[in-house]
């Protein structure tokens, strides 16, 4: 699970400045469509898109699988704890 957390982190932090700049330079086309010549230099989109989609599945994935470990972890220190009052409770 460390392992998944790291590639999760690195994973995150790689496309953040990716989606930053599409969504940038999308927001531009939006409002100003003449400039659409201006950023036909952007034929990476449909490749960068692919894997921006990719790497968002991915994080999506891996952080359900992270909270539902950190949620199993949780209930197992609670039952445990749990056990372990029940065990020391006072005999009359």
């Amino acid at each position: 699970m460390i392992g998944l957390r790291k590639l999760h982190l690195v994973i995150g932090f790689t496309l953040v400045p990716f989606l930053l700049v599409t969504a940038v330079t999308g927001v531009v086309y939006l409002l100003m469509p003449r400039y659409y010549q201006v950023l036909r230099w952007h034929g990476w989109f449909k490749w960068g898109g692919l894997v921006l989609a990719a790497g968002i599945v991915f994080l999506a994935v891996s952080g359900g699988i992270l909270y539902l470990s950190m949620r199993i972890q949780q209930w197992k220190r609670k039952a445990k704890a749990k056990a372990a009052l029940a065990s020391k409770s006072p005999t009359a």
